[in-house]
């Protein structure tokens, strides 16, 4: 079995699924989604059941989001319409609301529930409603006699929180009280406002410090304590690499990323993932003709090129049969409308596969030194490249994102 989890969502998640990752130890579906996709999923997989309370969040910082509708169906939801009852919560009204929660989750017989929480903010004013959150969880094991693990989400929602140990610590120190408290058998970490496939310029010092929180968790932490990360695209992989967690939490050929459920979500522009650059980029009629220009700079023998001239073979089957033969620098219409999504995100997908399959092969003391080396060489083929079409906010440079990536393995 492979030590990656698999963030299920969908009935395209099903399919991807099914096709690359039936070997995964654990597969994590929310509660939320479950009755959509549960004659999608395969039969005997292990289960990781989210609630998704973290949803609260869209309604808690804006008033004029109404609390997501799958939150209105636990008793006492009400709670969470309140500010005041968030800074001093009524422990019975609580207990009642997380003991229906995790009744809820208990009926799909998971091996893993998440543990209510609300996500981390700047301050600490949900501290006090997380740990009653953890005291009616805790109760609740007791009472029904709960034998499967019980994993404590600690989920971030701004950049900032993570600027350095003095931003991170207090949030940290408080999520490994509520640990000890339900006695949770693991920690579930991610940044939800980070795109890590990007190759921002503030990754030279936010990778790092994300790092530093996973060690320091890692390091206060009993061993046999179970510590995912992610979903990203990278950072996960990193982490998992350098033995400060367990498993990397990933999505299926798109959404390498977190994000909190019960919000809007824009239809995201097609992408499709680069071999032997170690990214993803939007596919469009520009990126045809760059691949046309790397295809003269490579020399026909490496590796690279044979990855590239592959894609470039497949890269018309993206679109319907019908236009594939067409001028696509020609079309006077929405590019991302004529895309075979399917397609691209089944390309994304295996190639995410393969990728992890190549550093899990390596053994565990020489993880992170291959994942540095796997990176060096797609960072040293992309300096060789010409600058990429642009890509909504991705860096433009070939290179940039294996570059961030590399710097933070060893």
């Amino acid at each position: 079995m492979a030590n990656h989890i698999p963030f299920v969502n969908t009935r395209e998640d099903c399919r991807l699924l099914k096709r690359y990752y039936m070997d995964s130890d654990i597969v994590r579906v929310s509660l939320e989604k479950f009755g959509s996709i549960k004659s999608q999923l395969p039969r005997g997989l292990t289960l990781w059941v989210d609630p998704g309370i973290d949803g609260c969040d869209h309604h808690l910082e804006n008033d004029a989001v109404s609390l997501p509708e799958y939150i209105k169906r636990f008793k006492e939801y009400e709670i969470f319409t309140n500010r005041a009852a968030i800074t001093k919560p009524e422990f019975s009204r609580l207990k009642v609301f997380a003991t229906d929660v995790l009744n809820r989750c208990w009926r799909l017989k998971p091996s893993w529930i998440t543990i209510p929480q609300l996500p981390l903010i700047e301050d600490v004013s949900r501290n006090k409603i997380n740990m009653a959150l953890t005291k009616a969880t805790y109760e609740w094991k007791i009472e029904t006699q709960f034998r499967g693990k019980l994993i404590l989400p600690l989920i971030f929602t701004h950049q900032k929180q993570l600027v350095g140990k003095t931003q991170w610590r207090p949030q940290a120190d408080s999520a490994l009280k509520r640990y000890h408290k339900v006695g949770a058998d693991g920690v579930w970490v991610v940044d939800s406002s980070l795109s890590d496939q990007m190759g921002t310029g503030t990754f030279r010092n936010r990778f790092p410090s994300l790092i530093d929180l996973h060690r320091y968790i890692r390091s206060s932490l009993p061993k046999e304590t179970i510590v995912v990360a992610g979903p990203y695209w990278g950072m996960n992989l990193i982490l998992w690499a350098r033995g400060l967690c367990e498993y990397p939490a990933i999505g299926l050929g798109s959404a390498y990323k977190y994000y909190i459920p019960g919000g809007h979500l824009q239809k995201g522009k097609t992408r499709i993932a680069l071999p032997p650059l170690r990214r993803w980029v939007v596919a469009s009629p520009e990126l045809r003709t760059w691949l046309n220009r790397c295809l003269k700079i490579l020399n026909p023998k490496d590796i690279a090129y044979i990855e590239l001239s592959k894609l470039r073979k497949k890269y018309d089957s993206l679109l319907p049969k019908d236009i594939a033969y067409i001028d696509l620098s020609e079309l006077k219409v929405k590019f991302d409308s004529l895309l075979n999504q399917s397609a691209a995100k089944d390309q994304v997908a295996k190639f995410y596969k393969n990728w992890f399959n190549k550093i899990e092969a390596t053994p565990v003391v020489g993880r992170s030194l291959a994942l540095y080396q796997d990176l060096s060489s797609a960072y040293i083929i992309g300096k060789q490249l010409p600058t990429m079409p642009r890509s909504g906010s991705s860096a433009r440079r070939p290179e940039r994102v294996a570059e961030y990536f590399m710097l933070n393995c060893l």
